[in-house]
């Protein structure tokens, strides 16, 4: 059960603009909310990790264990959400989550994605849509940032070839 004050920043939260407001409502009903301390690890690399989080406040930073060293990959302060990729997929993640600061999430695990399904098929599919276009906005993002590098190299640089080939793999291999 989610509180009136956790709905109330759910619900003005820009997260999920898109979703209209009985699906907003819809999936509100089948979230679960969570407060944790600083420090606390909301997501751990390598670990399976069904959930999508929804953090309406705080502040958390991704990291990522690689070849013996910790790679800061981001910071997510609220309203932001982590999750997606780990929920769609089988796979553990390759990268853990931990709290900057007390934190304040609404998650959706596979059983609540069920109860949205049975209950408002409308919903389960605005909410998958809405991740979809979330992660398409990342995708973008990084072609934009290879594009920006391309452009600082020198033409035909193995720099800019190397960029060039990881660009189009990206759209070739179906198993990158």
């Amino acid at each position: 059960m989610v509180s009136d004050a956790a709905a109330d920043v759910f619900l003005a939260s820009p997260l999920l603009h898109e979703l209209d407001s009985a699906s907003r409502q819809a999936l509100l009903n089948t979230l679960v909310e969570v407060r944790v301390e600083s420090g606390t690890m909301l997501l751990e690399q390598g670990q399976p990790y069904d959930h999508i989080a929804f953090m309406i406040d705080g502040r958390a930073t991704v990291v990522r264990e690689r070849k013996g060293r910790t790679e800061k990959l981001a910071t997510f302060t609220a309203p932001a959400v982590f999750g997606l990729t780990t929920f769609f997929r089988t796979t553990p993640p390759d990268f853990s989550v931990r709290a900057d600061t007390p934190v304040w999430l609404l998650t959706f695990d596979h059983h609540a994605h069920a109860l949205l399904r049975r209950a408002d098929l409308n919903a389960a599919e605005q909410l998958a849509l809405a991740a979809l276009r979330h992660l398409a906005g990342r995708f973008d993002m990084l072609l934009d940032k290879i594009s920006t590098d391309m452009d600082t190299q020198p033409a035909n640089s193995s720099k800019t070839n190397e960029w060039a080939n990881f660009r189009a793999r990206l759209f070739e291999e179906a198993n990158l």
